[in-house]
């Protein structure tokens, strides 16, 4: 990459920061979660000296506390409603912080970049890795807040119970949270592998998907069913054995548990014996052990979640600190005057170079015509010049300086593929790419075009199904041409525009072609009129590794 390109940083924000977001559900979680703790342990206090009152037959205080019970009840439901509509609100809202980072990592990433990776791991991304590291780690926040509020409310009432089954309790009912950490390591490489997996699943369904009506004209369908069997039961077979580990884990919380519980309940039940403990109290003990028990779960629980997704969310971490935008670009130029390569070599990977000493100039004004045979390296030319890789050796230079350095390059070329792509909107905003323009010049630009059955307001509202289905391929190429010239770009590419029209629309289009002025015009095509090639101030014939000039 060139020097003179610098260097700025603009970061997404990370977890904490999306936590930090969305802090007044999480405040109002932890408001509502201490009052329910407060209410349940108060509860339990009341079910005990309820017990004492109806055993020394206090007819008064039965139903005085009663009252009081179904009292205190009602408020910490109401309590624990308040926690759960708050913790959904900051749920909903951490997932949709998330999805929306990552896409806007999605839209600054190159073309190159997204058709170099398999759909398939975009996908699961997109929702499989941020449902499970939002289920995993940010969901689970307003839950420790639970449980931490209900572990402190109940440990300070079994103190003031009595110390004695406090300590007892908290040593015992404490040994399962090192369960989790013990199998640390298993959790993550099981995570992974499943992880993994599924991302390669998306993959391949994204594939078949793509290559749907090749499936139905070789008739392989069982082929494919059967590729798909063995790819999902691969699926199946990760992600059982993830959940066999978190099985086992939760069994050996639950038993260890289950046996802490038995120990202080005993306890427990030897200081009534002894005379120390009321019957009333007795059932208070147990009653405050029960709702200490369940938060011990639940952080050992928590903690085996937190564990295995830990590293995925360092993942989506560390990809939405990524720059929103291409760091390396600082150059500014309003005007573009001149497109050169000097001597540019390029070759994918190991394979010879597919241009060797490549060089051309083509000023502001200019129309350049690019002909050539197939993988002669004509749209490779143009991808360089948009930036989408860099030449092993040479340069390619914007009025004199590297193009790499140039900012918001993308936005100063406007390009026709020659497979175009057509979203699923009206025809109008497939043209103008969301824009404010006058019909006038649309429809003028489609009867130009031989599109005479769009040229009207009405035809510009036309819905047009995803990919252009519901078109031919003639009209898909002339609406991506339309598109094109519309942009009105000081750079302009035109790849294959008369591959799949008819004689007469080729004719039009080469019309329109031979009267644009202003900016740069680059044409790509397998042949042109010989008499409309004249309007080119310039043509080059690729042929493999070579490039030659041709004078008009």
């Amino acid at each position: 990459m060139p020097a003179c390109c610098g260097r700025r940083q603009k970061q997404y924000n990370t977890m904490k920061n999306i936590i930090k977001a969305h802090l007044k559900p999480l405040a109002a979680c932890l408001v509502f979660v201490f009052v329910a703790g407060l209410a349940g342990t108060y509860v339990q206090f009341l079910k005990g000296e309820l017990l004492d009152a109806a055993l020394e037959g206090i007819s008064s205080d039965v139903f005085r506390l009663s009252a009081a019970f179904f009292a205190v009840v009602a408020v910490e439901l109401a309590a624990y409603y308040g926690y759960d509509y708050f913790r959904g609100r900051f749920s909903v809202a951490n997932k949709n912080s998330m999805r929306g980072r990552f896409f806007d990592w999605l839209l600054a990433r190159s073309p190159i970049e997204i058709m170099s990776v398999q759909q398939g791991e975009f996908v699961a991304q997109y929702t499989d890795q941020i449902d499970q590291v939002n289920d995993g780690y940010l969901d689970n926040i307003p839950l420790l807040i639970e449980i931490s509020s209900k572990a402190v409310t109940v440990s300070a009432a079994l103190f003031w119970l009595d110390y004695r089954i406090a300590v007892l309790t908290l040593f015992l009912l404490t040994m399962p949270l090192y369960v989790p950490k013990l199998i640390e390591k298993r959790l993550q490489n099981a995570k992974k592998e499943s992880i993994d997996s599924f991302q390669k699943h998306l993959g391949n369904i994204v594939e078949w998907l793509s290559g749907f009506e090749l499936i139905k004209n070789y008739s392989i369908e069982r082929v494919i069913r059967s590729k798909f069997q063995k790819s999902n039961d691969d699926v199946s077979v990760k992600l059982f054995r993830f959940k066999k580990i978190t099985y086992l884990s939760k069994t050996i919380t639950a038993l260890l548990s289950y046996m802490s519980h038995f120990i202080v309940i005993v306890a427990t039940a030897a200081l009534v014996l002894s005379g120390e403990f009321s019957a009333g109290d007795f059932f208070i003990a147990v009653g405050l052990i029960d709702q200490l028990s369940y938060p011990i779960i639940a952080i050992s629980v928590y903690l085996q979640e937190y564990l295995s997704t830990k590293p995925l969310a360092k993942k989506l971490e560390a990809l939405f600190e990524q720059a929103a935008e291409d760091s390396k670009r600082t150059l500014d130029i309003p005007n573009i005057d001149s497109v050169a390569f000097r001597h540019v070599c390029f070759g994918y990977g190991d394979a010879a170079p597919l241009l060797n000493d490549f060089s051309l100039t083509v000023n502001a004004g200019e129309k350049c015509i690019i002909t050539g045979q197939s993988g002669s390296g004509k749209s490779t030319s143009m991808n360089l010049l948009l930036g989408y890789y860099e030449p092993q050796s040479g340069e390619i230079l914007i009025n004199d300086s590297n193009a790499f350095c140039v900012k918001q390059l993308n936005e100063k070329i406007a390009i026709m593929r020659q497979d175009p792509v057509l979203f699923n909107d009206t025809l109008r905003n497939n043209l103008t790419m969301y824009r404010d323009m006058c019909d006038d010049e649309l429809i003028a630009l489609l009867q130009k075009l031989n599109l005479h059955k769009f040229a009207t307001p009405e035809g510009l509202d036309s819905m047009i199904r995803e990919g252009g289905s519901n078109l031919s391929g003639g009209e898909r190429k002339r609406i991506a041409l339309a598109r094109t010239l519309l942009r009105k770009a000081p750079i302009t590419i035109v790849d294959e525009p008369l591959a799949n029209v008819d004689s007469e629309t080729a004719e039009k289009i080469e019309d329109i072609l031979t009267e644009l002025s202003g900016g740069i015009v680059f044409v790509i095509t397998h042949h042109f009129s010989d008499d409309k090639k004249k309007a080119f101030a310039k043509e080059f014939r690729f042929s493999h590794n070579h490039v030659k000039h041709g004078g008009i």
